[in-house]
């Protein structure tokens, strides 16, 4: 079979084209993936890190309600939602072995991938079970915005999704 591509090595090539582009032209990755999906060029897609225009971290306050970022603003299936994580986690090497493994767990014992579980005694909400007011860019129902805050919150709190992990088994909370 020498010379072939089998089909998920072409993915993984195309994923690292989309990935690369998006990074050099500060392009969301997840936007220039749903173009590339939906047959448009990647640089249709919207900038990396804006919310309504703004440049925007999940770290940053703003006082105005924050638009979609691209994503599934409406909310999808749980499924749906964890397929996207780990499309996401890939730009940081965290979608296979064991940091996906924790980062999984991690999302599991949050939310089970949901983007609009409340918890009811805390006010966390989403996938990443986000405090109410404790950042910008967390917007109910967003499964991507949610997914890029989990993943910037756990690479600046713990560098890793397995250094996360560990935390959240030694203190139910991560």
């Amino acid at each position: 079979m020498a010379g072939k591509i089998s089909g998920p090595a072409l993915g993984a090539i195309t994923a690292g084209f989309v990935f690369g582009y998006a990074s050099l032209k500060g392009k969301s990755i997840t936007a220039s993936i749903q173009a590339v999906v939906a047959g448009k060029s990647p640089s249709t897609a919207a900038s990396a890190n804006t919310i309504g225009g703004t440049p925007s971290s999940p770290g940053s306050s703003g006082s105005s309600s924050p638009a979609p970022a691209g994503g599934n603003a409406s909310g999808g299936s749980d499924a749906a939602n964890e397929a996207l994580g780990k499309m996401m986690a890939a730009a940081y090497g965290w979608s296979t072995g064991a940091q996906w493994t924790a980062l999984n767990n991690i999302v599991m014992a949050e939310s089970g991938w949901s983007d609009t579980v409340t918890n009811p005694s805390s006010g966390a909400a989403g996938i990443a079970q986000n405090i109410s007011g404790f950042s910008a860019g967390y917007q109910s129902g967003n499964a991507s915005q949610q997914i890029a805050w989990l993943l910037s919150y756990i690479k600046q709190r713990y560098g890793t999704p397995t250094a996360a992990w560990a935390f959240h088994l030694a203190n139910n909370w991560y």
